[in-house]
């Protein structure tokens, strides 16, 4: 009769149906662990991808100058911080939404790509982990020689200039009246006029000795300081064959090169490239909107801080 009971018990509703539940909780639980541990083995391959050549990836980057100044990012809060970012002189701040992850072709540089040695320095980084690239200036922005001007640090400035009617009135913005007076348009000291004719019109310099002038820009303009003061050194009329001229010194040094910049009288945007103090010259290095040059940084080693955050591999053929 016990052995009757035993079986009965063991045949009990209730706990077939506790068994079935245990066993289907073991189960359930096998099988989210299989299924986390699988997405978190995909995940974390994910995260280690390696750039190869022709992968299509976003990444995000600071561009920057040896000495630390960043003239390109693709960080909003980096754009918008100066305190802990200072900016280059050629340095332009965009609008917020414009700040995004850069989508570019690993390895594809020149035309339709990036400049070398940011499209091969990408090769082989790893998702997720922030390196920082070297671009020497032979992989990087071109330099272009005809955008070299060198001057004098001295200069004569003859004080008779003749030049076409039509020039005049574009530049001075007024008639070319006899003896006029005006500020010249790139000097900024007066001239007048003395010779007025339908074809051309001459005007004759006359600077204020020791006084300074700012004709590249105005080097105390707070939102955007350009230029350097020029002094009236001396005025001879008699040289240049008694046409006259006027002695200006450019006032700057060899700590100024690649921190200022400025407007020459051809009107192009310009960096202070070099100085040569054993020559008495320096060079201003033209940009050109027009063509995308900038001086600031062609010919330049560059700094490129990269994190690239995804990557799609390049089609196998």
């Amino acid at each position: 009769m016990e052995s009757q009971n035993e079986s009965k018990k063991a045949r009990d509703p209730a706990q077939i149906l506790l068994a079935i539940i245990i066993a289907a909780i073991v189960l359930s639980s096998s099988a989210i662990l299989y299924v986390w541990y699988s997405n978190s083995q995909e995940a974390k391959a994910a995260e280690t991808a390696v750039v190869a050549s022709g992968d299509t990836i976003e990444l995000q980057y600071i561009g920057r100058l040896p000495d630390g100044r960043v003239f390109d990012t693709s960080y909003s809060s980096v754009a918008n911080d100066d305190i802990l970012y200072p900016k280059s002189l050629t340095f332009t701040l965009r609008s917020n939404e414009t700040y995004k992850a850069f989508e570019t072709t690993a390895g594809n540089y020149g035309s339709g790509g990036t400049i070398k040695g940011f499209a091969l320095g990408v090769i082989g980084m790893q998702v997720n982990v922030t390196e920082t690239v070297e671009v020497a200036p032979e992989d990087g922005y071109q330099l272009n020689q005809d955008m070299l001007i060198t001057s004098n640090l001295v200069e004569q400035i003859p004080a008779l200039e003749t030049l076409p009617a039509a020039d005049f009135e574009s530049l001075f913005g007024v008639e070319a009246d006899l003896l006029l007076v005006v500020p010249h348009y790139f000097w900024g000291w007066d001239v007048m006029v003395v010779e007025n004719s339908s074809d051309f019109v001459k005007i004759k310099h006359m600077p204020t000795v020791s006084q300074l002038y700012y004709p590249y820009g105005d080097p105390q303009d707070p939102d955007d300081p350009m230029g350097w003061p020029v002094l009236v050194e001396a005025f001879d009329p008699a040289a240049l064959g008694g046409q006259g001229s006027t002695t200006i010194r450019h006032m700057i040094d060899q700590g100024d090169v690649y921190n200022i910049k400025g407007t020459d009288i051809d009107g192009y945007t310009f960096i202070l490239w070099s100085f040569d103090s054993t020559n008495s010259t320096f060079v201003m290095h033209r940009s050109d909107s027009n063509s995308g040059y900038n001086a600031e940084l062609a010919g330049r080693t560059l700094f490129f801080e990269i994190t690239v955050v995804s990557v799609d591999p390049a089609a196998e053929s």
